[in-house]
């Protein structure tokens, strides 16, 4: 068994030195089995198995290492087959004469002969074959034989260019390594022994990288890596093929090839296209001349071609199918054009600015000439087509497909072309079928082609009349997209696509340009009233013997039909009439015969369909159509049967149809009062009995398009807006029904502001507001206004918005409702608030209140009070529990602030406690409503509640109803309500219009104001996506633990997918990790991480421009990895993560903010939230998370207000993995949160199985 061709030469390798060391143990072999231990060069022992299936299979492999489970060949197996090998020669003396050769040994590289020359004398060799090979198998047996074709001239090397390869087809993303070496090389198979045989010649192709034989074909059919090509159609080497032993045919044209590259030092380098095209712009000329000098005297003249015929099969030109066949070909020249033999010739020297060739004597010098202006755009359109037949090559096999001398034009190319040549002349070389139609040259001009139709009587044997026959002359017409295309006389003439469409069938049946067909008598209604009609724009008709056709032509039909009603239906009469004659229509069942078989039947069939579609049952008895005494069918003759009859025929209708009413709307009212904190509600109708309410909502409800009153006229949903208002006022204030029989109701004084919006957006209800009730909205409508004076001590602090945001929260509290403060990070929430605090104080109405925040913000708070409002009283719930016990219950201070932890920690002691105001900074903290949390904050008892967030929502909806459970309870209704009537429609279906009403509802309780909106003088925020692309051996762990994961999900089942959420999530972070650096999952690995290198680059710029940074990653272990790289640098720094003190956090913060360290590491989470860290105008986020909202809050930390510089963000992805997925999903999912408050943000446990499948592709 040929063992060694199972593994690459670097694993072999590997393999020995593991039998060297004497790393492979005992084995123990059972029949054909063998098993044995191999200890790794990681110092592990693994378990190998190899089963001998004989020389018909290949053997049967298994190690449990974890190479072997990423489906590779491992050192291990190798190790194992060679002491297996070995222990068989020992014991039967075998030799192995099947060996493999090393690379270097059969390609040598010729050497200096004198290395005293200087550095550029000195041979050079761009590409080496040994090199290129080195993990290929080169069979002894297979090299001798490849020596002897050599020998007997039986091979030889017919074309060798270095180039580049094709990106888009070999699939590369840069330049940087496009770089090839295209052999082909003959070889010729002798003759065999028979008497006839002859000698057969096969093509053997290579190509060559820098670094690898990346492709090969060999065409030899008795070969056993015989492989059919087409030169230009090789495709990149599969990692089995790599594997597979090189045969003598491919050995022995890399020895030539070999031969070749000594024998031209110097044969290429590593000059990449960019390059070369810069110095073959300069070929020729010691400058690059000016505008002026260049010529612009070169003209492209087209010539078209056409051919004529019944269609044939074009293998050249994507196996299109033409009938008429329409191409171009062109001369270019000055005075006397040349023919362009190869137009990718003329493509490519025009690109370089080199000589094209017209003849033996004559050329255009492209870096002295160029086209005359309008031959410039023909040779564009001549490039655009080169483009696209690349393109199409790189889509099939890259063979060649077009003929380069000349176009086809069809299609959208056709059209292109017409435009670049309409209102000029051109010469069209034409075969023997229509060039006596064609005077040269012709003109490009639009047009419009009219057919002439000639009718003459059509006769039977017996000279009895039978018909029309018609007949007429189209010319050969060429198709295009936007139009069709036909020739004239000294005219080639473009029609529109609707000329083209009306004479198309006379163009299908036409044969030889002429065309002729017949309609009898019976059809002759058909054609002279509803074909006729329809083409007469583009057909004149000319007619022979007129009057004899007339007088077979039947009269044309119209329709009446006569509408009746009594209590039970509704009825319809249909005649059809015919001159004189008129004819009851029934269901399809009126009987032909010889007195009216001229009628009609196909459109007065057409017309018994449309009056069934409203008349579904027909009477024979009454001749009448009916609605089976189907109010909804009633309905539906009222609302759009009579217009749509209207349209067939003259309409009549009796007076009890007529009595039939549909009424559209209706008088509503609601009066509207204030008593203490209840609103009183009245509503009433002059027009509709309030007895009937609750039986027209049940059909509104039920979505039916109208309602059928007592009296029985109906009353139509459609467009009735008055109902579409009651409906939306009930299920919004959650009303019954009979709540509004009665007439009377009371809500909550909260709804108000949604209530008055709600009657100020529906102008059809008539309303009666008290004048407590005007009051409130007036005070919420002019908040700017409020009469609330800023303390003295801040007047000068607060900015304008600021000062808005104080007089909103004095608002809300004086009617004793509760608000969300969502200002965008960096604005001021916290100021805002202590200025409301002070006022109270001032104003002598603050109870003590308490403040609730993440632990990180709690001295914050202190910190702020003290520089902003040194007046009030503030103490911080910290300590051992004793201490807090003796502070939340005996502390007489104005504020007291205490974190989310602690105030859990501590419910039992605020059981008597009562707050003025309770404030919740960072208020997503209670974003689970069954958190402990949640219900923690909800039991204390306090007068006013505010939450302070910029984020309400980052995930769910149900996010915001939590806070505002805590606000005004009830204000969104029990969560099962809520989640029913609002999350599940909006979210599942993408409701708009309840997004709107729970928009307008929450509005006025949250204040939301953005940066660039409220602080003009705040620089924007500059944002940039920076990629990267792995290192090849960190895309190798990469893909591996890719594979594994796909995989996996793709195993389990839906149950276990959502059991096990947190183990896949663990799988994920390994793959961002491994994005961030392969080292922080595998120890000792030092392949290099592409992203640290870009990090890297990136702070020595921002450095070398005098920028200031942070930079944020979710993964403290890698900042541990950016900050040794950073002390490897000499580049000071700071860092915060989750386990820096709090105090420690903030003396970090002053001393980067007021000195030169240009770089601060922060873990994301501990940095979100709590810091000031203005210093800084370059923010670099390392990882993304799958929150855009968190990566938001961290770059706020710079973007904020006392900001002076432009904030630069920058985020740093890996492309064409998880990272770039996560990217487009937070882009994705912040949608549903900016339309409710312009929030953002998605989290991995929303992700179902799909999804995440979808991110790991």
């Amino acid at each position: 068994m040929n063992w060694k061709k199972l593994f690459k030469p670097s694993v072999l390798q590997t393999g020995h030195e593991l039998v060297e060391r004497g790393n492979v143990g005992l084995y123990s072999q059972d029949d054909n089995l063998y098993t044995g231990n191999v200890t790794g060069t990681d110092g592990r022992t693994y378990t190998v198995q190899i089963i001998d299936n004989g020389n018909a299979m290949p053997p049967s492999l298994y190690c449990n290492c974890d190479d072997f489970f990423n489906k590779k060949r491992c050192a291990h197996l190798a190790a194992f087959f060679e002491y297996l090998n070995e222990d068989q020669k020992k014991s039967s003396n075998e030799v192995d004469e099947d060996e493999f050769i090393p690379a270097e040994e059969v390609f040598p590289v010729s050497a200096d002969q004198n290395a005293d020359v200087p550095a550029y004398q000195k041979n050079y060799q761009f590409y080496q074959v040994a090199r290129a090979v080195s993990d290929f198998f080169i069979p002894r047996t297979n090299y001798k034989k490849a020596k002897q074709i050599i020998a007997e001239n039986r091979i030889e090397i017919t074309d060798i260019n270095n180039s580049f390869v094709n990106a888009s087809y070999f699939h590369y993303d840069g330049e940087e390594d496009r770089h090839a070496l295209f052999v082909k090389c003959r070889y010729i198979e002798p003759r065999s022994g028979l008497k006839y045989s002859r000698e057969k010649k096969y093509s053997i192709a290579l190509i060559l990288k820098r670094n690898e034989l990346y492709s090969y074909g060999c065409e030899v059919e008795s070969c056993e890596r015989y492989t059919p090509f087409m030169y230009s159609g090789l495709y990149p080497l599969d990692d089995i093929q790599k594997e597979d032993p090189l045969c003598e045919h491919i050995i022995a044209a890399l020895l030539l090839t070999n031969d070749y590259l000594n024998s031209h030092p110097n044969y290429a380098d590593n000059t990449d296209m960019a390059g070369l095209k810069l110095l073959r712009s300069f070929t020729d000329s010691d400058f690059v001349p000016d505008q002026e000098q260049v010529k612009k005297d070169v003209v492209i003249v087209p010539r078209l071609k056409l051919n004529s015929g019944s269609g044939r099969y074009n293998r050249n030109r994507w196996s299109y199918y033409v009938t008429n066949e329409l191409t171009v070909d062109f001369k270019v020249g000055n005075d006397r054009p040349y023919l362009v033999k190869n137009l990718n010739e003329l493509v490519e020297k025009y690109q370089k600015k080199d000589v094209y060739q017209l003849g033996k004597k004559a050329g255009i010098l492209f870096s002295k000439e160029d086209f005359t202006d309008t031959s410039k755009k023909m040779y564009e359109f001549i490039r655009s087509y080169i483009d696209e037949e690349s393109y199409r090559q790189d889509l099939t096999d890259g063979s060649k497909t077009m003929t380069s001398k000349e176009l086809l034009l069809y299609g959208q190319r056709l059209d292109d072309f017409f435009s670049l040549i309409e209102g000029h002349s051109l010469e069209v070389k034409a075969d023997e079928a229509v060039a006596d139609e064609i005077r040269n040259p012709v003109t490009a001009m639009s047009s419009q082609l009219v057919i002439n139709l000639h009718a003459e009587p059509n006769k039977d044997i017996n000279g009895e009349f039978d018909g029309v026959k018609l007949s007429g002359y189209v010319p050969m017409i060429i198709e295009g997209v936007n139009g069709a295309y036909y020739f004239s006389g000294g005219m080639f003439a473009r029609i529109t696509k609707e000329n083209f469409n009306a004479i198309k069938p006379f163009v299908d049946m036409a044969e030889y340009e002429t065309f002729e067909f017949t309609i009898g008598r019976t059809n002759l209604s058909q054609f002279y009233y509803h074909v006729l009609p329809q083409i007469e724009k583009y057909v004149r008709l000319d007619t022979k013997d007129e009057q004899l056709i007339e007088e077979y032509l039947p009269p044309e039909s119209t329709f009446s039909f006569f509408l009746d009603a009594d209590q039970e239906d509704v009825y319809c009469e249909v005649k059809a009439v015919y001159g004189d004659f008129s004819y009851s229509l029934s269901n399809q069942n009126e009987k032909i015969n010889d007195d009216n078989f001229y009628r009609d039947l196909s459109r007065e069939n057409q017309i018994i369909d449309a009056v069934n579609g409203f008349f579904p049952d027909y009477d024979p008895k009454s001749g009448r159509f009916s609605c089976d005494k189907d109010p909804d069918t009633v309905f539906n003759i009222i609302t759009e049967g009579v217009n749509s009859l209207m349209k067939l025929g003259e309409v009549n209708t009796s007076d009890q149809f007529n009595r039939l009413t549909v009424r559209r709307g209706w008088n509503l009212s609601v009066g509207v009062s204030v008593k203490s904190d209840l609103l009183s509600l009245n509503v009433l109708s002059s027009d509709i009995p309030m007895d009937e309410l609750a039986e027209i909502l049940t059909s509104y409800r039920s979505k039916r398009k109208y309602h059928r009153l007592k009296n029985g006229d109906f009353l139509s949903f459609e467009d009735n807006d008055s109902v579409a208002a009651l409906e939306e006022m009930m299920e919004d204030l959650h009303l019954s029904v009979q709540e509004f029989t009665d007439g009377k109701m009371n809500v909550p004084a909260y709804r108000a502001l949604y209530l008055n919006k709600m009657l100020e957006d529906h102008d059809e209800i008539a309303t009666d507001r008290d004048k407590n009730f005007k009051a409130l909205v007036k005070n919420f409508k002019a908040v700017k206004d409020a009469d609330y004076d800023v303390p003295a001590s801040l007047k000068n602090v607060l900015r304008n918005y600021q000062k808005e945001g104080f007089r909103w929260i004095l608002t809300l509290a004086g009617y004793s409702f509760g608000g969300i403060l969502a200002d965008e990070m960096g604005l001021g929430k916290t100021l805002q608030m202590i200025s409301a605090l002070l006022y109270e104080k001032e104003q002598g109405n603050l109870e003590q209140s308490l403040i609730v925040c993440p632990a990180s913000l709690v001295y914050n708070w202190q910190s702020e009070f003290s520089r902003f409002a040194p007046d009030l009283n503030v103490e911080a719930i910290d300590g051992p529990k004793s201490n807090r016990k003796e502070i939340i219950t005996k502390s007489s201070s104005d504020v007291l602030i205490t974190s989310y932890d602690l105030l859990r920690r501590d419910i039992d002691l605020y059981e008597k406690k009562h707050f003025g105001y309770m404030i919740l900074d960072e208020a997503q903290y209670i974003k689970n409503p069954k958190s402990g949390i949640s219900k923690a904050v909800k039991i204390v008892k306090s007068s006013h509640r505010f939450a302070l967030t910029g984020t309400p929502i980052e995930n769910r909806l149900s996010e915001l109803w939590s806070i505002f459970d805590f606000l005004m309870p009830g204000f969104l209704y029990d969560y099962e309500t809520f989640r029913s009537d609002y999350e599940s429609p909006i979210v599942n279906g993408g409701d708009d219009e309840l997004t709107q009403r729970l928009s307008a509802m929450t509005s006025p309780f949250i204040l939301r104001r953005k940066k660039e909106t409220v602080l003009k003088d705040l620089p924007d925020k500059i944002e940039e996506v920076r990629y990267t692309v792995f290192e090849p051996a960190q895309k190798k762990i990469y893909d591996s633990q890719l594979v594994r994961m796909k995989n996996l999900i793709e195993q389990t089942s839906q149950e276990d997918f959502n059991k096990n959420r947190m183990r896949i999530l663990a799988d994920i972070t390994r793959l961002r990790q491994i994005c961030c650096d392969p080292s922080l999952i595998i120890e000792g690995y030092d392949g290099g991480s592409a992203k640290l290198d870009l990090l890297l680059e990136l702070i020595e710029e921002a450095m070398d421009g005098g920028h200031k940074m942070l930079v944020f990653s979710q993964f403290t272990s890698m900042l541990e990895l950016i900050e040794k790289k950073l002390k490897d640098n000499g580049i000071s720094y700071y860092m915060i993560t989750g386990a820096t003190p709090k105090k420690k956090r903030l003396e970090l913060v002053n001393d980067f903010n007021e000195n030169e360290v240009p770089v601060f590491l922060i873990s994301l989470k501990a940095g979100g939230t709590g810091l000031n860290l203005i210093g800084a105008d370059v923010v670099i986020h390392f990882d993304p998370w799958w929150n855009a909202a968190a990566e938001n809050q961290a770059t706020d930390r710079a973007h904020r207000i006392g900001q002076k510089s432009k904030v630069s963000v920058f985020k740093l992805i890996v492309k064409g993995t998880i990272e770039e997925k996560i990217l487009k999903m937070q882009e994705e999912k912040q949608n549903l949160a900016d339309e409710i408050l312009n929030g953002e943000g998605t989290s991995f446990f929303n992700l179902s199985k799909e999804e995440l499948l979808d991110l790991l592709q």
